[in-house]
């Protein structure tokens, strides 16, 4: 799925020689990059191929289909590609671009077993977020349920449409989203913006994954090498210690809606 090439894009030259030279380079990019690169205009997915999605057409293509935001991962083809592969690539996903009001994508106060921290959907009054929506069948989105551990770490709920605008003009009355069941509050009260997500007006800090990753580290008294990431990801008991808000008295619900 990735290239060592990839590791150009992670800023840090330390850790990026690191994870040029290491055997696990496919694994650490697959952590490090989230929530990766995606076409910023409405596009069509099938079989690992993107091809152009012409306004004129996007009609047809998502008649009756389901309209689920997809505000991290779900939006960029090599995830589409995982998700997809067979024996669930027969049908293509049409992706449509577009903005959020009142609404920002932040961490997930979770970790994924392989080693990234996740986006989710928070409220956030006067914000407006970029985001996609993917448009599935039922088939696909039972599938995508699947992949999205619902109910484990994501609930999947329906979100009235008022707030999304989409670039095509396709108005949606209801739109589906996966929310984090760990919710997105870490230590306090500390809430994450992702930074690679365009928004205005925000009313959270941002924070790359990188940044996650040495604050996870630092939060288990550890240092965020490639180690840590692929600890994470080998060793789920680990990993599931480090999820969910830390202060006194808390639980491991926190800032649900």
């Amino acid at each position: 799925m990735f290239s060592v090439s990839d590791a150009q894009a992670i800023l840090d030259p330390a850790l990026r020689e690191q994870i040029e030279k290491h055997p696990r380079a496919q694994d650490l990019l697959r952590a490090f990059l989230y929530p990766y690169d995606a076409p910023d205009h409405d596009f069509l997915f099938g079989d690992g191929i993107v091809s152009p999605l012409p306004r004129d057409s996007i009609a047809d293509r998502i008649a009756g289909r389901t309209p689920v935001l997809a505000i991290g991962s779900n939006r960029a083809p090599v995830q589409l590609a995982r998700k997809f592969s067979p024996p669930h690539h027969h049908e293509n996903v049409p992706v449509t671009m577009g903005w959020m009001a009142h609404h920002d994508v932040v961490y997930s106060a979770h970790i994924t077993g392989y080693g990234a921290l996740p986006a989710t959907l928070a409220p956030s009054p006067g914000t407006r977020v970029r985001m996609a929506v993917t448009w599935l069948t039922h088939d696909q989105l039972g599938h995508m349920h699947a992949t999205e551990a619902v109910p484990a770490h994501y609930r999947y709920r329906q979100l009235a449409g008022h707030d999304v605008v989409l670039d095509c003009g396709v108005t949606v009355d209801h739109v589906g989203s996966y929310q984090s069941a760990m919710g997105w509050v870490f230590n306090g009260d500390d809430v994450f913006a992702l930074s690679a997500i365009k928004a205005s007006n925000r009313r959270f800090a941002t924070a790359s994954q990188w940044d996650m990753i040495q604050y996870m580290a630092r939060r288990a008294g550890m240092v965020a090498r490639p180690e840590f990431v692929l600890r994470l990801m080998d060793d789920p008991v680990f990993r599931q210690s480090l999820a969910g808000p830390r202060w006194p008295g808390a639980g491991l619900t926190a800032a649900v809606w």
